[in-house]
């Protein structure tokens, strides 16, 4: 990754000599990649939602062997789209950003390839919101009653299906407080399922509620 930053940086005294290379923006960095995915696909893609940005390897500094030609830089991601039709979709995205003499990095163009379809219409995940809530819901009407979490982190869901119940498995971690002390939780499973297609309400399937350590309070206490 230095030695792309460091490259991109020799273009840019190379093309402007005698002009001092902290004139200009130096090559965007990935958060800045991440907002341009977000601004120009939901522009173009009115409806749908995103969910995830991952990304998908080291940024690239393109170099055309013709002087006249434009030198691009590119991120790699994966991302992750819940479309206005109910699809979920993870696409190959390439943000790429063209070199101007008179003002340094400039967004171009997002290029695209492969495009995977994880679930159909009427067969989506729910909303990352929605799982964090009933997971919260689930543990505070339950094991941690009384207590509060934070901290709550899931990743993303692995689908499945049980005769034909179709399921979404997610993964986790958080923290919970009780008055002076405080549990550190690992392991979180547990998977979301709709009784029939009809229905509107998610249901919990727990495999395990996390295995939880004191990292601060009174050492006498166990976590329950």
């Amino acid at each position: 990754m230095k030695n792309v930053f460091a490259l991109a940086g020799t273009v840019l005294l190379f093309l402007i000599p005698g002009l001092l290379s902290g004139q200009l923006a130096g090559p965007p960095d990935g958060e800045k990649a991440k907002k341009d995915i977000q601004t120009y696909w939901l522009k173009k893609n009115i409806g749908d939602k995103i969910q995830s940005i991952e990304s998908n390897g080291e940024p690239v500094l393109i170099e055309n062997s013709k002087s006249n030609s434009d030198i691009l830089y590119k991120f790699p991601f994966l991302v992750t789209v819940k479309r206005k039709d109910g699809s979920i979709t993870r696409t190959e995205v390439g943000v790429n950003y063209v070199f101007i003499r008179t003002k340094g990095w400039s967004f171009s163009e997002l290029g695209f390839g492969k495009n995977i379809v994880l679930s159909d219409p009427g067969k989506e995940s729910p909303d990352k919101e929605v799982v964090l809530k009933l997971i919260e819901e689930s543990l505070l009407q339950d094991r941690w009653k009384g207590k509060t979490i934070e901290n709550l982190k899931i990743s993303e869901s692995t689908s499945g299906i049980d005769l034909e119940t179709h399921w979404y498995l997610y993964l986790g971690e958080y923290v919970v407080v009780d008055f002076n002390a405080r549990y550190t939780c690992s392991n979180l499973a547990v998977r979301l399922f709709k009784e029939d297609s009809s229905s509107t309400d998610w249901k919990l399937d727990w495999k395990e509620k996390g295995i939880c350590r004191q990292i601060y309070g009174n050492s006498n206490e166990t976590s329950p």
